[in-house]
């Protein structure tokens, strides 16, 4: 099978350079990932981005937020990772969001069969929050069916959410999906968090990093992966270097609003 269709149109498979697989959506007319390498670009900006090594390490309790589900490369990751920590036995939550319910059922069976076993799918009263729910290995794992921006607040009022110590922020593009980039995305994100989160991201775009700067982020510029020349990280604790703010201030591009 190289294509499937999804709620939001077709899916095609693609395979990139380091034998790990994407897809192309349709509907955002994107990859969800590098084509050098859907693993090893997710090993870069998010695993090491956000330092999950060092934070498994510390042997706590600790809550990772996916934006978004996707292919399901970032839980295998994550997966792969507590198993070089055979000795942890503090808990370790999972939250992911998925606009397209097809393309999370697929991934599930098609990347993570193991994790798949293990989730059931829940309902809230009056359908107001649908999540696949379950544990592996020492991960809680919940995964919110449906627009971020509605089922991650919605699953906060229900008790759902650990405060987050590192976030992947992974959408499509800001051009494409620019409601997962605004200053009002980045905000919430603040309000749910923990004071030393980390936050990392594949986009160095101008709009965004004014976004996360007015949403009470500091930031700063890393080596991007493969041919990417930077990426952006983000915490709450830090201060953005002078350097970076004069280089964002003679730019035009204006940060992100929800309309």
């Amino acid at each position: 099978m190289t294509e499937f269709n999804g709620k939001l149109g077709k899916y095609k498979i693609i395979q990139t350079e380091d034998n790990t697989e994407t897809i192309w959506s349709e509907y955002f007319d994107e990859a969800c990932h590098n084509l050098s390498g859907a693993y090893e670009e997710t090993l870069h900006n998010y695993i090491l981005g956000c330092a999950i090594p060092d934070l498994l390490a510390q042997d706590m309790e600790a809550a990772v937020l996916d934006v978004g589900f996707g292919v399901g490369v970032g839980l295998k990751a994550l997966i792969d990772q507590v198993g070089q920590f055979p000795k942890r036995s503090a808990k370790l939550y999972y939250y992911s969001i998925e606009l397209d319910e097809t393309l999370l059922q697929w991934s599930l069976k098609h990347t993570l069969p193991e994790v798949h076993c293990e989730l059931q799918t829940l309902e809230t009263e009056h359908g107001l929050l649908k999540f696949y729910q379950g544990q592996y290995l020492e991960l809680e794992i919940q995964i919110f069916v449906g627009d971020g921006r509605v089922t991650l607040p919605c699953a906060q009022l229900s008790g759902r959410l650990k405060p987050l110590d590192a976030v992947f922020q992974d959408a499509f593009s800001p051009r494409k999906n620019p409601g997962l980039w605004s200053t009002e995305w980045f905000q919430f994100l603040k309000e749910i968090s923990n004071k030393k989160v980390l936050m990392s991201t594949y986009s160095s775009s101008v709009s965004i990093r004014k976004s996360m700067l007015a949403a009470g982020w500091s930031i700063e510029s890393a080596r991007g992966f493969a041919l990417k020349r930077t990426m952006t990280k983000a915490n709450l604790m830090g201060v953005t270097s002078a350097e970076l703010l004069l280089q964002l201030s003679r730019s035009p591009s204006l940060e992100i609003k929800d309309k």
